[in-house]
């Protein structure tokens, strides 16, 4: 299958990162924080192709990435102490590839597909269950401000 058939299989939808997704899983059970009702946990779709990167996030919630087709994906990330790491997430150990990752809460970071030309599908599941509450996106100068010597990485993942 190549891109554009995952996205009609699986019903995908832009998504305002970039790439496409869908929600395919929110637990039925909730509990109370802060007044609020959450999820144990949410599950989604996610494919990035070469035109598309996840720009530089945050999240409160710790975040676990399943790698299930096409090419490797890279995630970057920088930790809440400051320390810039990447992990390549696809299904070849040998390549130094992981086939699943847990973003820790407060990491900042973002994706791409290693390949021109090319597409990854994985999944995310956050627990407690993801709402836009706990996403920021990060942007360049602010970044750079805060990390100048991720000036790289920060130029090629983040937003203006």
């Amino acid at each position: 299958m190549d891109k554009k058939d995952y996205i009609k299989q699986l019903n995908l939808a832009p998504h305002p990162e970039g790439g496409w997704y869908r929600q395919v899983y929110k637990s039925e059970e909730t509990f109370t924080e802060n007044n609020k009702e959450l999820h144990y946990y949410t599950s989604i779709y996610f494919l990035l192709d070469d035109k598309n990167i996840s720009h530089f996030h945050q999240l409160t919630r710790d975040e676990i990435w399943y790698f299930h087709a096409g090419e490797p994906l890279t995630i970057h990330c920088i930790s809440p102490e400051g320390n810039y790491y990447r992990v390549r997430l696809g299904n070849n150990p040998a390549n130094d590839e992981q086939f699943q990752f847990s973003v820790p809460a407060g990491t900042i970071f973002g994706s791409e597909s290693n390949n021109p030309d090319s597409f990854s599908l994985v999944s995310c599941m956050v627990a407690p269950g993801f709402t836009f509450d706990d996403f920021e996106l990060k942007h360049k100068q602010d970044l750079l401000k805060n990390y100048p010597q991720y000036q790289e990485v920060i130029e090629k993942m983040a937003l203006e």
